[in-house]
């Protein structure tokens, strides 16, 4: 019985190097990455989004005790709209904050 060796059909560096860099999928991690946000503003934005809604909801309820306004809904909407951004940006610092510890728990 004889076994017989895997073919080898992949190019060799001389050839990749003649064609140039290979063609990201654009579906790939780093396609974006240089036109895209980085994790950081991406972040930033996300608070600063959820500080306007806080913010927002503040002034709906200071306008339905002073009387500025009489519909307790637009500040009953504006007080959900914040809880769940707050509740959604808590959740993700916990994923944030529990792949940093297993990370760190990882043997090199």
């Amino acid at each position: 019985m004889t076994i017989d060796g895997i073919p080898f059909n992949y190019p060799s560096i001389e050839q990749l190097r003649k064609n140039g860099p290979p063609i990201e999928h654009p579906d790939s991690p780093s396609a974006g990455a240089e036109k895209g946000s980085s994790f950081q503003e991406a972040l930033s934005e996300a608070l600063n989004e959820i500080n306007r809604l806080s913010g927002k909801a503040d002034g709906e309820i200071q306008n339905l005790v002073s009387g500025r306004t009489q519909s307790p809904h637009d500040a009953m909407i504006a007080m959900e709209k914040a809880d769940v951004a707050f509740q959604l940006m808590n959740a993700v610092r916990t994923k944030i904050v529990r792949a940093y510890e297993e990370i760190m728990r990882t043997q090199v």
